[in-house]
């Protein structure tokens, strides 16, 4: 899975990517499965996937998104599961 995490989660961070996860941080324009962050304020997290490379990736015919995370107060074992299964309620 390709993440983007928000930067001052490197402990995150450092956990995913020794799951054999690619991980980068917001910002850095790539696509991404999902986007882990913490303070939504903050950051720009809505850029992800929202590229001109994003674009040309789907020839434009297909729509393409990412799976949105906020981590506050959850474990790395309850985040990857939320990974794994590919689904995410702040109201659970």
């Amino acid at each position: 899975m390709i993440i983007a995490i928000q930067r001052g989660l490197e402990n995150i961070k450092s956990e995913l990517e020794s799951r054999g996860n690619e991980v980068f941080y917001i910002g850095e324009n790539k696509m991404a499965d999902a986007v882990l962050y913490k303070e939504a304020d903050t950051q720009t997290y809505y850029a992800v996937n929202n590229t001109p490379s994003a674009a040309a990736l789907t020839n434009g015919n297909t729509s393409y998104g990412t799976l949105l995370v906020n981590v506050t107060n959850k474990s790395v074992e309850e985040i990857i599961r939320i990974l794994e299964a590919r689904v995410y309620s702040p109201l659970l």
